[in-house]
């Protein structure tokens, strides 16, 4: 079984309420950034490098150093996303708030699309992603409303 230790950033904007997602090339899905995590890379310098990558911003992960201060953010997640048979992705999911002032810059090597959008959109049934995507969305969006 081959696999791969993977990050995947949701980047929400607590003042618009609005998540930045990219449309994923491969896929062709409406996805929240992310990528491999290369040789000597800890998960959360793999998630800042794709958001940069894959938006052109940069971005604050944000959560928990538990038990130390020194230690990596806490995940809101772990993921097993199964990509063929034999090739499973380990998925690391951090949350992110951009830095203000920025302009988003789109990968047209990797994506076919970048734009920001409210929870009401990505719940939409006609919205193309993933079931677990709105799942995840919607727990940020439930855990912001104030």
């Amino acid at each position: 079984m081959e696999k791969h230790f993977c990050v995947s950033v949701y980047v929400f904007n607590p003042k618009t309420k609005k998540f930045l997602m990219i449309k994923h090339k491969k896929i062709g899905k409406w996805l929240e950034p992310g990528g491999h995590i290369e040789l000597n890379e800890d998960p959360e310098e793999a998630g800042l490098r794709e958001v940069f990558e894959e938006t052109g911003i940069k971005v604050k992960l944000i959560g928990k150093r538990y038990p130390r201060k020194e230690d990596y953010i806490t995940p809101i997640a772990v993921q097993k996303n199964v990509i063929k048979k034999n090739h499973t992705h380990i998925d690391f999911v951090y949350l992110a708030y951009p830095f203000e002032n920025q302009t988003e810059v789109q990968n047209t090597t990797e994506t076919d699309g970048l734009k920001w959008f409210d929870l009401e959109e990505i719940l939409d049934e006609n919205f193309d992603t993933f079931e677990n995507v709105k799942t995840v969305c919607k727990k940020i969006f439930d855990e912001h409303k104030n």
